[in-house]
């Protein structure tokens, strides 16, 4: 039997007991990063070994675990935080379990991913999880372009050491008011709940009210339906595209008219 095992995000005390309990009971134990997951093993008082499996050696190692699931051991799977595959390597391994019909399970628990979606204060209705922002300029332009329009709340993971330029960049898609979070060291002694507008939260990290240290998940509130009375001439709209992409376009064309912005790139997006 394969334990998928959800580890805590920061506060060790977060482990489940039905999650120390696979874990006391497991023949092998297989963790992304042996040492934070060692530093789980004496929070709980269990002593026992385990061995790597990440992004770097997932192709050979499931193969190890396939084997001792065939001869009835009990394995246990945990990423570094949170929950296994989100981000995370495991994909691949519960792909193949899934293929060979061997019987694995998930024993739920942290998640920064629905973590940082409560605290935000953001719709929690509706939402999508993106992963990383994309650190190559032109993906993460296409990326942002993409939620330009989306009226779900979207979550993204980002590098502390990355977040001014990104939220900065981010700025440059969503109106002026659309609300972001930036939620800093979940679980943690210094857990910091940042929500507010791009504009106000970049001032923030100016002034030094974001401590720019630990890890954080980046939270987007969704574009607000609007009435659409824009109306851009085929002639202006095909001159602008010839020069530049659609969304450049539908920044310079709002501010020129003061017109929405998100309004403008769906017109300049259509056929």
């Amino acid at each position: 039997m394969l334990n998928l095992i959800s580890t805590p995000i920061g506060n060790l005390d977060d482990i489940s007991i039905r999650a120390i309990d696979v874990i006391t009971s497991s023949d092998y134990i297989y963790a992304e990063d042996t040492r934070s997951f060692k530093k789980i093993l004496e929070s709980i008082k269990v002593k026992k070994s385990c061995r790597s499996f990440h992004e770097h050696n997932e192709d050979k190692v499931l193969n190890e675990i396939i084997k001792h699931v065939t001869n009835k051991k009990s394995v246990v799977l945990a990423c570094e935080a949170g929950t296994p595959c989100i981000s995370d390597p495991g994909f691949k391994l519960i792909r193949k379990f899934v293929e060979l019909k061997l019987e694995y399970t998930l024993i739920p628990g942290p998640s920064s991913v629905t973590n940082a979606l409560v605290l935000s204060g953001l719709p929690t209705d509706k939402f999508s999880f993106y992963g990383f922002v994309p650190r190559k300029q032109n993906a993460q332009n296409k990326s942002f372009e993409n939620i330009m329009t989306e009226s779900k709340t979207a979550i993204f993971f980002e590098s502390i050491k990355r977040l001014r330029a990104t939220i900065e960049n981010l700025s440059n898609y969503i109106e002026d008011d659309r609300k972001i979070s930036v939620c800093r060291e979940m679980t943690k002694l210094h857990e910091q709940v940042i929500t507010d507008t791009c504009l106000n939260i970049l001032r923030d990290i100016d002034n030094g009210n974001i401590t720019l240290k630990g890890e954080v998940v980046l939270v987007i509130e969704g574009a607000k339906e609007i009435k659409n009375d824009v109306s851009i001439d085929k002639k202006i709209k095909d001159e602008f595209l010839s020069k530049m992409s659609a969304s450049d376009a539908a920044r310079l064309i709002s501010l020129l008219t003061k017109q929405n912005k998100r309004d403008i790139y769906k017109i300049l997006n259509k056929s």
